[in-house]
């Protein structure tokens, strides 16, 4: 098996180790050893699924041996560890640094001829030539609506308002949760209808500043609530943990008022721009940036940046998710091409394939002093004209077109179709988990050719 016979195993179990103290008894590393196989394995299954949805897993698990067996969680009495929240605890075990070791240390055993025969491949991969580009990872968000996020940070307050008094922990509101909400539904429908009105600009100024208020107010009425929950937890049937997670939902919500508030007054009536790196584009989901890529049917997307760079044969040698607003695709080819040459292999990057984004004098003098040949798509038509007419410069191009391919691959069949995690930490976790399972789904392709290509025995 892949998995084991690269190594990656062994290092997921040091990974788990490390994160023990000293004086943890045999019994503890043993479990947490155990626990880290199955992690490990349970996540890149998902991937390889494509399955989001941990209660969906959950349900193939439990009605699959053979899904189970891989996972390490089929005994003789039953199928253990498959519960929903196992399998949300296993998708975060591993950090993104560690993931990161994962692959490269993948690449590492493909990569060289010494180690090659170890996956059980005959040639080790060619990754002397690399074919880079980048994409948007779309957070699972609604479009970004300035009068609309005043509606999410009150339906999250209100619902936590209706837990709170559900434990009979109440305090004097002149309307119950459920009307506020249904007059900030019929605020923001009132806001929708203002474009087919005659005098919409200054409608929809009247209404904004209804939705100001009430969402004033109903901030007031979580503030109230938190402390009473806060002074009186006792009272509850929540443990300590599920009382400190409601409050700190208020509290969270309670910050991000004035900022949206401040948002839709400069957008809407004040009618000024918002720098884009002050903008909110979601309440529920920070360290987003709206990235203006003019695709067609899709001119601006909202996530965060995503680089990938991969080999002729289509295993994923580099990744890389941006955290803050990403930058220029030339710095990304230059940062990348420092992390391949810190690899471990015998082969060295000859060719960079990768469209005229990547193109730039720095890129081109950074590939001299490297030796590498610079299979880029110029900006210059004049200049691409004669470059076209070099047979090896064409037939990469035209392999480049694989590479958008790839990049849809991995969006929408592997780690990319999990991105619904919340938070840029979980997603970067999905995308190392992504990258590794789609590496092994290639070794696993490559060794399938492998067996074809060997003639049969009469």
């Amino acid at each position: 098996m892949n998995v084991r016979a690269s190594g990656a195993e062994s290092l997921a179990v040091d990974f788990a180790l490390e994160g023990l103290p000293k004086s943890a008894s045999a019994a503890a590393r043993q479990r947490r050893a155990r626990f880290a196989l199955v992690a490990l394995r349970m996540e890149l299954l998902r991937h390889l699924l494509g399955l989001p949805s941990f209660r969906a897993y959950s349900k193939a698990l439990a009605s699959s041996d053979l899904l189970a067996e891989f996972c390490g969680i089929r005994h003789l009495e039953e199928i253990k560890w498959s519960s929903k929240s196992t399998l949300d605890r296993a998708s975060k075990f591993f950090s993104e640094d560690q993931l990161a070791s994962l692959n490269r240390l993948m690449v590492e055993v493909c990569a060289n001829s010494d180690l090659c025969g170890d996956v059980g491949l005959e040639q080790a991969v060619d990754v002397s030539v690399c074919l880079v580009d980048s994409t948007c990872l779309e957070a699972n968000i609604h479009y970004p609506v300035d009068w609309v996020l005043l509606r999410d940070v009150s339906r999250t307050l209100l619902k936590a308002i209706k837990l709170i008094r559900s434990e009979h922990l109440l305090n004097r509101m002149e309307q119950t949760p459920p009307q506020l909400t249904r007059e900030m539904n019929r605020l923001c429908i009132e806001m929708t209808h203002t474009h087919r009105r005659k005098e919409g600009r200054k409608r929809r100024k009247a209404v904004l500043r209804k939705m100001k208020r009430l969402l004033k107010r109903i901030g007031r009425h979580a503030a109230r609530h938190r402390d009473i929950l806060r002074e009186h937890h006792e009272q509850t049937r929540w443990s300590k943990p599920q009382g400190e997670r409601i409050i700190a939902r208020i509290g969270e919500k309670l910050e991000q008022i004035p900022q949206v508030i401040d948002q839709a007054h400069e957008r809407i009536i004040g009618g000024r721009l918002v720098a884009s790196k002050d903008k909110i584009l979601s309440v529920h989901e920070g360290d987003l940036h709206t990235l203006v890529r003019n695709k067609a049917g899709k001119p601006v997307e909202f996530g965060n940046g995503l680089f990938l760079a991969e080999c002729p044969c289509g295993l994923i040698v580099d990744s890389r998710l941006y955290r803050e607003a990403p930058p220029a695709d030339t710095q990304k080819l230059t940062e990348s091409l420092q992390r391949q040459q810190a690899m471990d292999i015998e082969q060295a990057v000859v060719a960079v394939v990768g469209d005229r984004g990547f193109d730039s004098r720095k890129v081109e003098r950074k590939l001299d002093d490297d030796d590498i040949a610079n299979r880029i798509c110029p900006r210059d038509p004049a200049k691409l004209k004669e470059r076209m007419s070099d047979a090896t410069f064409a037939a990469l191009q035209k392999r480049r077109g694989g590479t958008e391919a790839r990049i849809a691959i991995f969006k929408n069949n592997g780690g990319g179709r999990v991105c619904r995690a919340r938070g840029f930490k979980n997603r970067a976790i999905a995308v190392g988990f992504g990258v590794l399972a789609h590496n092994l789904w290639m070794v696993a392709r490559l060794l399938a050719a492998q067996a074809r290509s060997v003639p049969r025995v009469a």
